[in-house]
Formats: C-alpha cells, structure tokens, sequence
C-alpha cells in the first residue's frame, strides 16, 4: 500500500519534527495547471479547447515515493501550494480514454502551467434540409432541429449517450474520449423528411441512418429532402393454378418495389384472409397472424422479395388480398393506388378440383435496380414489408381500390388501438 502525503489545493505541509519552526516562502513550492480537451491538436489552451471535468485528475510523487492524487475543478485546473522544495513528479491519470503528447513532468520549482493537453476522439459535420437537392448547404437552408445522438463505451467500457444540436449554420460537433460509437440522426418522418442518397463519402448511410465512428476525428453529414414516399407491389401464388384444395400449401411471392424517393419500411396486413399462414421469409416480422413488418429498409429503386406460405381453411377463401398500410411511418404516400395485391383464386373440398395450370394474377410495378431473395422462416419468427398489386381481372378494378382503402383504414385504426 502506498504511502500519501497530505496535501490540497490551499493547506500547507506540516513538518514531521513536533514544534519546528514555520517554512520560509522560499522554502515551498506550489504546482498549478489545468487538463484540457485539445480540439485543435496544438497543445495550448485556446478558444475552442474544452476542459477536463469529472476525470481521475492527476497525481504527484515525491522523491521518497509517496503519491496523493488530486481531483480536477469544475474549470479543468488543479492546485497544491506551500510543498516543502523538493522534487516532484507531476502526471495525467487519463492515459486510457485519451491521448497526449505529455502525460508527466518533474518539477523542483513552483509551476503555474502545468497544463496536460488530452486528445479523445471527434464526430463533426453539417445537418440540414437540402431544400434545392444539390447536396451542398446553402445559407438560406435550414439546419435541422431534432438532436444528433451518439452512443457506445468509452475504451475503460464506461457507457456513453450524447446528444448534439446543430446550431443555426448547421453545424454540430460531439468531443469524446476514446471509445466504440455510433451515430446516429434523428428520424424527421413527421416533418416529411428523410435523409436523401449519399452525394458523397462523408454523407450517412440513408438506409440506416446511422454511422460506425471509427476515425479519431470523423466528418459525418446529415443532409435531409422531402419525402416523396411510394410502394408499388406485385406478385404471384406459386404454384399457379385454378383451381386450390382446402389445406393445400400455397406460396405468395410478393416483390416491394420502392418507387419513391425514400427509405421506406412499411407494415403489411392480409384482408379477409380464410387461411392460415404456416412461415413466412426471414426479412419479416410477424406482428400478429395476418400482420407483418419488414425488418429493414427499401431504399429507393430497390425491391425486396418476401413469401408467405399459407393454407386455405375452407372454400370461403376466394382472393389472396395483400395491404399496404401505416405505410411510410408517418410519411406521406404519393400514390395510395398500388398498395394493394389481389389475387382472385378458387378453392374446393378435396375430390371437387380441377388441374388445369394458369398464371396467377399480378399488379404493374416499376422498374427496381436491385432485388434480394430472402430466406424462409417459420411464421411468427420475424417480419417484413407489404406489397402492391392489381386485381387480375378488370371488372374488379374499382372494387380493389376501395378495398385497398377499407382494409388500410382497418389496420392502420387497429395499430393506433395496440
């Protein structure tokens, strides 16, 4: 155990000897000096540096060996006074979350700048409404508002969540120690916004909204657009035929194309559905036996591929009927007439089938740049996105719109009821 020697930031030494006379002034030293967030690498604390609160401060050795090991004040500094003349070691306990260019020093006089300058890790960038879409802020585009959130651990393990607003040019910055974070912006789906296409290196990932910090100082920019928001779904039962019995296993192959200029991540629900759903794809999450949410994102041009494997229950199932709705998670949807998938299908007892092979029928989609073939779970483990469709035959066209409306308003009023 080692030896302290008393000490603090106004109290004198008191000499070993019982009754020996007071210190002369130039027979005790003091040590000053402050721990400080070097922003700008220099080393000198200067306009923008931040200091060092709440740390395990510093310690300081004397050249018998004893240590005591003093705390850091609200203004980053530290002080002891009237130490008998001697030597001194003087060193930074925060040498794990931080770096430095000087972690000690050695000292037999008294010192007013013994100031340790400590470099941890940066996040900055810009966040704002790309109101023009050029991908550069202009001074007239507003900053974005909500807080930019940071979180992880520290090197030591201690957890860390910070949140930043971007002042009035944009601008938002976090300071941190060393340590494993990530970033991430904040959801604006309320104010039709979302984060656009990556215009360049330094723009966050649009899909997830989020950034792995891995650099000691890292750009990340937010750079939001108006939401036009759209899904268009299309699909087909496999196999295809007339003709289904009651039990028979079916397959709904259903794409969601993104034909909007946003992320999307809409929840599906199956209407008037006289079946039962034995699995579903992987990229889904079952919300209850007819709803279902996709587990990530679409980007825009991209489709993602769902299934639904189901058996029919009884000869009342007559359409695979597939909705779109609480589609965009508060955003608004520019085209609510592909939202829905309808199927037109006939199912008998066993003994009463007909065979004759036909190609089920689908809705018009638009043109997708990529497409993902999930793998297939059973159903109730996870979720997935809805798809859009046409009815297959043209008198049922009308009727499919207003369905599609009826069965949107019934899911998205016994969502908000959950």
């Amino acid at each position: 155990m080692r030896n302290t020697f008393a000490v603090a930031a106004t109290a004198a030494l008191v000499l070993a000897a019982t009754g020996a006379p007071a210190l002369a002034q130039d027979e005790t030293i003091s040590i000053t000096g402050r721990v400080f967030l070097d922003h700008n690498g220099n080393g000198t604390f200067d306009a923008g540096d931040g200091v060092r609160v709440g740390g395990p401060g510093v310690r300081i050795t004397d050249e018998d060996g004893r240590t005591t090991d003093l705390p850091v004040g609200p203004s980053g500094r530290y002080r002891v006074q009237k130490l008998l003349k001697s030597t001194y070691k003087v060193e930074t306990l925060d040498v794990v979350n931080y770096t430095t260019t000087k972690s000690s020093y050695t000292t037999s006089e008294t010192v007013t700048d013994g100031d340790f300058a400590l470099v941890g890790q940066v996040a900055k960038g810009i966040a704002y409404v790309d109101a023009n879409g050029d991908g550069t802020k202009q001074a007239d585009e507003k900053p974005v508002t909500e807080g930019l959130r940071v979180t992880g651990n520290t090197k030591d393990g201690s957890p860390v969540d910070m949140t930043r607003t971007a002042g009035a040019d944009g601008a938002y910055r976090f300071d941190l120690p060393l340590g494993d974070y990530t970033l991430t912006a904040p959801l604006l789906n309320n104010e039709n916004l979302v984060l656009g296409k990556p215009a360049a290196a330094t723009d966050i990932d649009w899909a997830t909204g989020t950034r792995k910090l891995t650099g000691q100082t890292e750009q990340v920019d937010l750079r939001y657009i108006t939401a036009a928001a759209n899904i268009t779904v299309r699909g087909s039962l496999v196999p295809a035929k007339d003709t289904y019995l009651v039990g028979e296993e079916i397959t709904a192959k259903v794409q969601l194309v993104n034909t909007g200029n946003a992320p999307v991540m809409p929840t599906i629900g199956l209407g008037q559905f006289h079946a039962k759903v034995l699995r579903h794809s992987d990229n889904l999450e079952a919300e209850s036996g007819t709803q279902f949410e996709l587990e990530h994102r679409i980007v825009p041009g991209a489709t993602e591929e769902i299934e639904l494997t189901f058996t029919p229950t009884g000869t009342i199932f007559t359409a695979f009927e597939l909705v779109v709705f609480d589609p965009m998670r508060a955003l608004k949807d520019v085209d609510t007439t592909d939202n829905l998938l309808l199927i037109s299908t006939k199912v008998v007892e066993k003994g009463a089938e007909t065979t004759a092979p036909t190609t089920s029928t689908t809705t018009t989609a638009a043109p997708a740049t990529t497409t993902t073939t999930q793998a297939v779970a059973q159903a109730g483990n996870k979720s997935g996105l809805a798809s859009t469709g046409a009815s297959p035959l043209g008198f049922l066209a009308l009727g499919a719109l207003l369905l599609a409306a009826g069965t949107s308003a019934f899911f998205l009023a016994r969502r908000r009821r959950s």
